[in-house]
């Protein structure tokens, strides 16, 4: 009985001094990639694109609601790192933008995880 009872007492402590259980991470960043679309017309300039002048209204509106966290090109690519509450709500976000709509761009949604903190040190231009 004694052996019953010292038994049931370090698992009781054991259980008491364990770490709790760990979460799953919930994610709220997507990393939104823009390409050309079927409507970009390769003999006009960017600015000359359809609807070019309402997706910079958009990225703009986004970064002013705190949903924009980082823009970038690379190569040919747009690349915005959105916050948002899921990967539905993230692409309800970019399909508002009237050049995506008509087709001027095409963009993926995807889930984006840092794995390395960092910080890109670039202060919006003075113009917006």
């Amino acid at each position: 009985m004694s052996l019953l009872l010292a038994t049931l007492a370090c698992a009781s402590l054991a259980q008491a001094s364990a770490p709790p259980a760990r979460k799953a991470p919930v994610n709220d960043t997507f990393a939104v990639t823009f390409r050309t679309g079927p409507a970009w017309d390769a003999a006009k300039a960017p600015q000359e694109q359809p609807h070019f002048a309402e997706h910079s209204q958009n990225l703009r509106t986004l970064r002013s609601e705190g949903r924009l966290l980082l823009g970038a090109r690379y190569g040919e690519v747009g690349l915005v790192v959105l916050r948002a509450a899921s990967a539905a709500d993230a692409r309800a976000l970019v399909d508002r933008d009237p050049s995506v709509k008509a087709g001027t761009f095409a963009v993926t949604v995807e889930p984006f995880y840092a794995f390395m903190p960092g910080c890109v040190g670039m202060e919006p231009p003075a113009d917006e």
